[in-house]
């Protein structure tokens, strides 16, 4: 559900900054391992009809986050996984430990369809 809002937050930000510039083709943004690029993907496309944003894809790359494991000492990336809810668990030893999303969602940039410019 968190994916859903934070791709509703986006989705307003970017069309209230957007010109009539011409049709968005693309929005690449990064996002930590706490968002499925699935979900993110998903949400996108139900919630970008009606807006300066309808028709254009959501392109997600994902962000690496490390940890370390304070039981065992192994470090590990954070993937989808390791969550559980609110926790990454260490892949060696099962110890929870608290996720803060450090990273959260990024935007990277937005392409324009240069074949919708309106003339000037």
């Amino acid at each position: 559900m968190h994916d859903y809002h934070a791709v509703k937050a986006l989705i307003a930000r970017l069309s209230s900054q957007l010109d009539a510039g011409g049709r968005v083709a693309e929005v690449r943004i990064q996002a930590s391992p706490v968002y499925s690029p699935e979900a993110l993907e998903q949400a996108f496309e139900i919630l970008a009809p009606g807006t300066p944003l309808a028709g254009s894809r959501l392109v997600v790359e994902p962000v690496p986050e490390l940890r370390s494991c304070s039981r065992c000492g192994s470090s590990f990336e954070v993937a989808p996984e390791r969550l559980a809810g609110h926790l990454v668990i260490c892949p060696d030893c099962g110890e929870p430990s608290l996720l803060e999303v450090e990273t959260g969602i990024t935007l990277v940039g937005i392409s324009r369809d240069p074949g919708s410019a309106r003339p000037s």
